[in-house]
C-alpha cells in the first residue's frame, strides 16, 4: 500500500480523495451556517396538499357531530375550513393552483373529490386561494394563502456550494499537478544546465516513485558522462604533454645537425607540431578550468586589447561605450576577445571592435575588411582544427582552435556567438552577446 501511494497515480488519487472529503465537510458546514435551527419549509404545493388530505381523511373517519370542533381547530397553512352545501366558486386559475389541484386529485382517498383549486380575485392574501373537495352531499371549502410558486433549484446556497466544490477541487487538482510537475521541471532544468556545464549539483531524488527513479537515472548518467569526459580530457592532455619531450628532442637534433635538403622543411614541421601540441594543451586546460567569476569591465578590456595591437603597428581601433560590466571569468573572457581580434587581424587589415549594452546583455562586435566566408561554411569554422584557408596551413599558430575556444568560453558564460559576412560584402563580423 505504501508503495502504491508513493507512485504518481497513487498520490493523485490520494489528493483527489482528500479534496473531495474536505469539500464535503465544508459543504455540510455551509448548510449548517445557512440553516442553523430548522430545515426550510417544504416547497409548494406539498405542505398545503398534505394539510388538505389530512383534514379530509380526518373528517371521513369521525362522526358528523365532531365536524365543527375539527374544522375550528387550526390547520396551518389553511386559514379557513367549512362544510357547505353550495359554496361560492372562484373562477381564476394559475399555474400554482393547477399544480396543487393535480397533487390533491392524485393523493385523495378513493371516493373523495374531485378537488378544485381556484384563485379568488379581490380576496385578502391570506385567503386568496380556494380549495373545494366534494364529501358526499357537502363540499369542504378551504382557504389558504396565495399560492407560492415552487422554489427555484438554483438557489444561492446550492450554487454557492457547487461553486465552492468546483473551486476546491480545481485548487487541489492544480496543487497536485504542480507537485508532480515540479520534480519534472527540476529534472529538465538540470538536464539543460548539464548541457552547458558538467559541474552541476546532483538532482534531488524526491517526488513520486517514477520521478525518483528518473532523477536517480539522470544522476548516474551525469556522473558517468562527467567521469568519461574528464578521463578523456586527462588522457589527451597527458598525451599532448608527453609529446612535447620527443618534439623538443627532435628540434634540438635538427638544429644541431648538418643542413640538408629536407632540413628546413623538417624543422618547420616540428615547430608546427609544437604549436599544435601547445594549442591542444591550452584548449584542454580551458575546458577543465574552474576560474571564479567576478565583475569585469568588458569595454575597458576590449579597448586595452585594441590599444596593444595598435601599438604593435596593426590597424585596430575600439569604437564602443566607455563602460560595460559583466560578471564573468576574467582570464577566459580576455583570451576569447584576444583570439577574436587576433583572428580578425590575421585575415584582414582594418579591424574595428565595438561594445554596447543591450538590455540585460552586452553586445560585442569585431569586424575586419578581409575576405568573406562561404555561407555554407559559416557553421563549420567554430569546430576544432577546422581552417577554411588551406593556403595558411604553414602559418605558425594556425591550428584551427581559436574560434573553438571562443565558442566554448561564450557558451560557458551563457552567451551567444554569431559569425556573419558584412552586408557590404567586404569582410566578416563576429558578434558576441554576454549576459550582464
Amino acid at each position: 500500500m505504501r508503495r502504491f501511494f508513493s507512485s504518481t497515480i497513487g498520490q493523485i488519487l490520494a489528493i483527489v480523495a482528500s479534496a473531495s472529503a474536505l469539500t464535503f465537510c465544508l459543504f455540510l458546514l455551509l448548510l449548517m451556517l445557512l440553516y442553523p435551527h430548522v430545515p426550510p419549509a417544504p416547497p409548494w404545493p406539498w405542505q398545503a396538499a398534505y394539510r388538505v388530505e389530512a383534514l379530509v381523511d380526518t373528517l371521513r373517519d369521525v362522526p358528523a357531530r365532531d365536524y365543527p370542533a375539527i374544522l375550528a381547530a387550526p390547520h396551518a397553512p389553511l386559514t379557513e375550513a367549512r362544510l357547505l352545501v353550495a359554496p361560492p366558486v372562484c373562477d381564476e386559475l394559475s399555474n400554482a393552483t393547477r399544480e396543487l389541484e393535480d397533487v390533491l386529485n392524485e393523493g385523495l382517498s378513493p371516493g373523495m373529490g374531485p378537488a378544485t383549486v381556484r384563485v379568488c380575485s379581490g380576496a385578502p392574501e391570506q385567503t386568496a386561494t380556494q380549495v373545494l373537495v366534494r364529501m358526499g352531499e357537502q363540499t369542504l371549502a378551504m382557504r389558504t394563502p396565495s399560492a407560492t410558486p415552487r422554489q427555484p433549484h438554483l438557489t444561492f446556497p446550492f450554487v454557492g456550494a457547487v461553486l465552492f466544490m468546483c473551486v476546491g477541487v480545481a485548487a487541489m487538482s492544480t496543487w497536485a499537478v504542480w507537485r508532480v510537475i515540479r520534480p519534472l521541471r527540476r529534472l529538465s532544468d538540470s538536464a539543460d544546465a548539464f548541457g552547458r556545464d558538467m559541474a552541476v549539483e546532483p538532482l534531488a531524488e524526491e517526488g513520486p516513485l517514477e520521478i525518483q527513479r528518473a532523477a536517480t537515472a539522470f544522476n548516474r548518467m551525469q556522473e558517468r558522462v562527467t567521469r568519461a569526459l574528464n578521463d578523456r580530457t586527462r588522457m589527451l592532455a597527458a598525451v599532448s604533454h608527453d609529446l612535447r619531450t620527443p618534439l623538443t628532442r627532435m628540434q634540438l637534433v635538427l638544429q644541431t645537425a648538418e643542413p640538408g635538403p629536407l632540413h628546413g622543411r623538417l624543422l618547420r614541421d616540428v615547430g608546427h607540431m609544437r604549436v599544435m601540441v601547445d594549442s591542444a594543451l591550452a584548449y584542454l586546460r580551458d575546458a577543465s578550468d574552474a576560474e571564479p567569476r567576478e565583475p569585469v569591465d568588458v569595454a575597458a578590456l576590449l579597448q586595452a586589447l585594441c590599444d596593444d595591437y595598435a601599438d604593435g603597428g596593426e590597424d585596430v581601433a575600439y569604437e564602443g561605450v566607455d563602460e560595460a560590466v559583466a560578471t564573468c571569468r576574467p582570464n577566459a573572457i580576455q583570451r576569447a576577445m584576444a583570439n577574436l581580434i587576433d583572428n580578425a587581424v590575421q585575415y584582414g587589415t582594418a579591424v574595428r571592435a565595438t561594445a554596447e549594452t543591450d538590455g540585460a546583455f552586452i553586445r560585442i562586435a569585431i569586424s575586419n575588411d578581409g575576405a568573406v566566408i562561404p555561407e555554407d561554411r559559416l557553421d563549420d569554422i567554430t569546430e576544432p582544427f577546422v581552417r577554411l584557408d588551406t593556403a595558411r596551413n604553414d602559418r605558425p599558430g594556425s591550428v584551427g582552435l581559436g574560434l573553438s575556444i571562443v565558442r566554448d568560453i561564450v557558451a560557458d558564460h551563457h552567451g551567444t556567438l554569431d559569425i556573419a559576412n558584412r552586408p557590404d560584402g567586404d569582410g566578416v563580423t563576429v558578434t558576441v552577446r554576454l549576459p550582464r
